[in-house]
């Protein structure tokens, strides 16, 4: 979102925690907001009525005279990089009209679509996740035990990149699964009571970045099982 923001500076891009002011900020410093307006919904009295959901299950999307343009767009977890490429499409669409210069192109079914976003955009996107071919350490959370997690994840995620094998691939899922539990843990145990958005109760809502956040871990070991399985076939479906 800090990298949309950028590159499009004439949209305001807000990210709005319905966990609590602890989660706000937690975000913050992972994500190191600038450009991005970062807040906090106090409590129920303040969660939208009849619509709403977290980023990862799609955008919500105004003009600026603030009429909706789209009030929930494509599923990360569901489409992948092409749910980013969709809002980038509406974006690219409502910055030509407002500079009035609109600019279209035929698709393969011969409908219309607006620009994608610029080259730049994506190339950017992929920086920050890439550099010489490596992926990069992600960015201090401020938990000790998390970074140097996540730093032996992404040695796993490299060595798979530069020696790809069976062994390295299962060796990468066991990393991952074994952060990914330990992550968990950690997010409920400090996060847990303000599940399903600030001051809600206990247990994991839909409506929480816990929730999406546990689903796209499963959504990442279930791409890394899939290779398994199809590297080893039955054998590692008799040893599951």
């Amino acid at each position: 979102m800090e990298l949309w923001a950028k590159s499009y500076p004439q949209v305001q891009f807000l990210c709005v925690c319905v966990e609590s002011r602890q989660v706000a900020e937690y975000f913050h410093r992972m994500f190191h907001f600038n450009r991005v307006v970062n807040c906090y919904i106090p409590s129920r009295n303040y969660f939208p009525v009849g619509y709403g959901q977290l980023g990862c299950s799609g955008f919500i999307v105004s003009d600026v005279e603030g009429y909706f343009v789209s009030r929930k767009t494509a599923a990360f977890l569901q489409y992948g990089e092409e749910a980013f490429r969709a809002l980038e499409m509406i974006l690219a669409k409502l910055v030509s009209l407002e500079k009035g210069e609109e600019k279209s192109f035929k698709n393969e079914e011969g409908c219309t679509n607006v620009n994608v976003a610029p080259t730049s955009v994506r190339m950017n996107r992929d920086a920050a996740a890439e550099k010489d071919g490596k992926v990069q350490v992600p960015a201090s959370v401020g938990v000790v035990a998390m970074d140097e997690e996540h730093k032996e994840c992404t040695d796993a995620m490299n060595l798979v990149l530069s020696e790809p094998s069976s062994c390295n691939l299962q060796k990468l899922h066991d990393i991952l699964k074994s952060h990914f539990e330990h992550e968990e843990v950690l997010m409920k145990k400090y996060f847990g009571s303000m599940n399903g958005g600030s001051g809600g109760g206990g247990g994991v809502s839909s409506f929480s970045a816990i929730a999406s956040h546990i689903m796209d871990h499963g959504r990442i070991l279930k791409l890394a099982e899939a290779e398994l399985d199809r590297m080893f076939g039955e054998k590692r479906v008799r040893n599951k």
